[in-house]
Formats: C-alpha cells, structure tokens, sequence
C-alpha cells in the first residue's frame, strides 16, 4: 500500500530486479561485516545525487540568467508600446524571437537533465538490498522485540533494552515494519509500528518526493485493527481520516463495513492488543534476558587447567567449570587481540550466508532459524589456524584428526540461531560413517556484545554472554556414544554489537583412545 507516486516505481523497480536477486542474494542483513560495503554503496549514490543536483543547479542558472533579460526586454516593450513597436528593429527582433527563440527553449526544455546518474544507480542496483533483505530486517527487529520483550514505542524512539542510544526510526522505517509485518500476517506486531507511523505522521511531514499519505496510513492500521477484532478502534481511525477527506470513497465505503460489523455483534472489545505470549517468556527468552538462576552446584569452580596436554604444564589455562551435564567448560584469556584481529581480516572477504544440514534433503541449506554469515577454513590455511587447532587440542585433549573445518562467524541485524543440536546422530549417514558424529564443540567468543547474543541452553537453565577472548566446550555425546539431548541450545538474537565467534566440532573416531566409548551398564557400575 504504497501512498505516492513516486513509491509505486520503487516498488516496480524493487520487485523487476527478482530475476537476479536470487542468483546472486547478498543476504545484507545477517553480518555487520557484510553491512559495511552498504555504507560504502549509500556514500556513492549520495554523491551520485549531488551530482545529479549540481546538473539541474546548472541548468536552472542558464534558465534564470536568460529569463532575466527576457524580462528586461519585455518590460521595456510593454513600458511604451505603440513607441516600442514602431521601430521596425524591434519588430523584426520579435518576430524572430517568438519563432526561433522559443522553439530552441522547448527542445532545451525537453532536453534530460541527469541520464548520466539515472544509468549509475541502475549499475548499482543489482548491489541494492532487495526487498528480501527488507523483509529478513523486518523479522530481525520483530525478533529482537519478541525475544527480549521490548515495548514497540521505546524500540521506536532509540531506547533499546533498558539504554537509549542516540538514534531513532523514521516515519518510513516505522510505516515500511507496520506494512510488512501485516503481509506477514504479523497483526499484533503490525498494529504497534503503525501505531507509532500514524503518530509520527501527526508530528511531522516528509518533503517530496518521500511523503506519506495520512489517508493510507491510517487504511492499514485500520484495516490491522480490523484484522484483531478491535472494529470499535478501526471506527475511530477511519473517522479521524475522513475529518481529512469527508468526501473519500474508499474511507466511506470502509466505514459502512466496520458500522455493519458492530451492528452484528463482531466486535471484540480489549484495551490492548493480545500479547504474542500470554503465558510469559519462554525458557529460552528468560535465558537470552540473563534471567536464569545462578547454579548452586558446589562441585562447579575455576581453575588452571594444566592437565588435558603436557604444554599446559609450562602454560596453563584459566578455566571455569560451567556444567557437568553435559559437560562444559569456560575457558578464558584464550585468544590475543592481534589473533582476533587477524581472524577478522582473514575471514570478512569470503563470508557466505550460513547454512543447516538438512536430513530429508541431504544438503546444507539457507534457513530463517540462522542468520549469520561463515567463512570455513582448513586446519592448514595458515599459521594461525595451525595454532588455533593446537591450542583447541591443548583445552580438550582430543585429537583433531578427522574432525571439522574452523568455522568463522559473524552476525548481523538481529543475529541468531535456533533451539538445535550440534550432534547428527545419524547411523550410517554420510555425515558420520567416516569420523563419526559431533563429540564436542569449540566456540571462541572474538568479540563482547554491547546487548544481546548469548549461547543459551534452555533445557539445563545455563546462558553464556561472550567475552573477547574466551571459548565455551561442551561435550554433544554421552559416554556411551549417545546424544545428549541436554545439549539442546541456541545463540540469541544480537541487539547491539557485532558478534563474532569461531568454533570447531570435534569428531568422536579419533578419540577411541582418548574418551573411550563406555556401555550403558558398565556407565552405571561407574556412577
């Protein structure tokens, strides 16, 4: 529901470009790294427009100098007409004017200004967000929303989770959230951004050729109203836009419909649109908020860890006992600033949208549940990755042979992963049947997270919040070889920051020796 002229083209325009969107999706909202080459874009469609402007600046000084001397002239004339007319110079100086003169201003008229800059941005546009990166920025905002449970308004005005930042939505941000999550079928949500849309509009205008209509607006929240059972509040919004235009058919005929909805009994009367959770926040969403429980198990502590491999000996770790079930370590101080600095730079130019295993298709495949960007790289890629393997080897003491590539991540707008497992457990898969499954995972934290983005596993109440520099283990199999479903977890939605982390997953073939493999009754003789 676009509201001007100038919209509907951008719209045409967007949707015109699909057949190589999805040859070539950028995916721009899933890394902060993969956003920063859209700033570097903006600077040059922005310089692109001034020179576009600089062009018709130009032309309108031509236009305005010649205008004046015509005025001149014709002032002089009309001073003294019969006088003016009567030298035969003046005469044929009009005359030839009013055939030639006005002739070449047409055709200077109808000559293009700024083709040069229309072409550049349709070079440029195939770099653009598409309107499938709008949507996926639409759902990242609404996820953190939902997630942390932040009021619409505060999110709006800049306020995020509790802290104001000096930043806040426009008018078309606030209407464009609105009109897609009402697509989306996201009424509870819709109604919020629109809300904040008609407010804005109350406030301020846009200039052309970015102005909203009121009348439109306030259709789709109307119609959002509608769509929630609140007919007596989508009454009251037609009314205030038919105070502006009394005579509108669509506003007429709308509120015909809403008054015979009434008059059959179909309204619903709530003070508040329905909350998306009734029952409260979920296990995980208490654990992304920092709101579980400390662990009062007194065999959890801290130490130096100077027992998995013979170098920590002479160097030994700090580490923090975070769980027994599974099991899982914190350790911390793992990794130097010039190393994560170094793995940045390493990864950024290949970062790719990451992917999930999927069993049905056998493949790995773009997901909504993930929204982050991977760049994979070999044991041997260089010499850091050789030392970050053996340090890996040194805080587990398992050998790394057969076991995963180092998976370098970052995470854009609102970045995620999903409830999931990191075990396959899949006997005889081709994901297994060389080194067996996922035994245990590494996850380096490269960066802090200002807000947001921490490693929860809801069915054992524990979050991990990142630390520059620190790496959380976990073990994903049981002694016996099995899954361990407590290892269910998921990576929070980033509100602030630039997540980055870097993990390894351990495959179980090559620790035979290492962490043998125990039946189930000889597991329980033991416990």
């Amino acid at each position: 529901m676009r509201s001007t002229k100038w919209l509907l083209p951008l719209m045409v325009l967007t949707f015109s470009c699909s057949g190589f969107q999805v040859l070539a999706e950028e995916s721009h909202s899933t890394s902060v790294a993969g956003m920063v080459k859209l700033l570097e874009l903006e600077a040059q469609l922005i310089d692109n427009l001034l020179e576009y402007a600089d062009e018709m600046e130009s032309k309108l000084k031509i236009v305005r100098r010649n205008i004046a001397s015509m005025l001149q002239e014709n002032f002089k004339a009309r001073s003294s007409t019969e006088e003016y007319l009567s030298n035969p110079l003046n005469s044929f100086s009009l005359i030839r004017r009013m055939n030639r003169d006005w002739t070449v201003w047409q055709l200077y008229m109808e000559d293009p200004v700024g083709l040069k800059q229309v072409d550049k941005i349709q070079e440029l546009r195939e770099h653009l967000p598409t309107s499938t990166d709008v949507e996926e920025a639409v759902t990242a905002l609404d996820r953190i929303q939902s997630t942390y449970g932040l009021k619409i308004g505060d999110i709006a005005n800049g306020n995020l989770n509790g802290k104001q930042y000096n930043v806040s939505l426009t008018m078309l941000d606030t209407y464009a959230l609105g009109q897609i999550l009402f697509d989306q079928g996201n009424y509870v949500a819709a109604a919020g951004w629109l809300y904040q849309a008609v407010i804005a509009m109350e406030k301020n205008t846009l200039a052309a050729p970015m102005e909203l209509s009121k009348t439109e607006v306030r259709s789709i929240y109307a119609e959002t109203l509608l769509r929630l059972k609140k007919n007596t509040d989508a009454l009251k919004v037609i009314n205030i836009a038919l105070a502006d235009k009394p005579n509108d058919i669509k506003l007429l005929l709308k509120k015909s419909e809403i008054e015979t909805l009434i008059r059959m009994g179909a309204n619903v009367v709530t003070e508040k649109p329905q909350p998306v959770n009734p029952s409260g926040p979920n296990t995980f969403q208490i654990g992304c908020r920092g709101q579980f429980k400390p662990s009062a198990d007194a065999k959890l502590h801290c130490r130096y860890n100077s027992t998995t491999s013979p170098f920590l000996i002479l160097a030994p770790l700090k580490m923090e006992l975070v769980g027994l079930d599974p099991y899982m370590v914190l350790y911390h101080d793992v990794l130097s600033d010039k190393e994560i600095e170094e793995m940045q730079e390493m990864a950024t130019p290949g970062l790719k949208r990451a992917t999930v295993y999927q069993a049905k298709s056998g493949r790995n495949e773009v997901v909504r549940t993930r929204t982050s960007k991977v760049a994979w790289f070999p044991d041997s890629f260089s010499p850091l990755t050789l030392r970050l393997n053996a340090r890996i080897a040194d805080m587990t003491g398992f050998q790394l042979y057969g076991s995963e590539m180092l998976q370098l991540m970052n995470y854009g707008l609102g970045g995620h992963y999903a409830t999931h497992y990191d075990f396959f457990n899949q006997t005889g898969s081709n994901k297994t049947a060389i080194s067996g499954d996922r035994i245990a995972t590494v996850l380096f934290y490269l960066t802090d997270v200002e807000q947001g983005g921490a490693t929860v596993f809801p069915n054992i109440q524990k979050a991990v919040f990142p630390q520059r520099g620190s790496a959380i283990i976990w073990y994903n199999l049981m002694d016996d070889g099995e899954p361990n479903k407590q290892t269910l977890h998921a990576a929070c939605p980033v509100i602030v920051g630039s997540k980055w982390v870097c993990n390894k997953w351990i495959r179980e073939r090559e620790q035979l020796f290492r962490r043998p493999c125990l039946k189930k009754e000889i597991n329980v003789i033991l416990k």
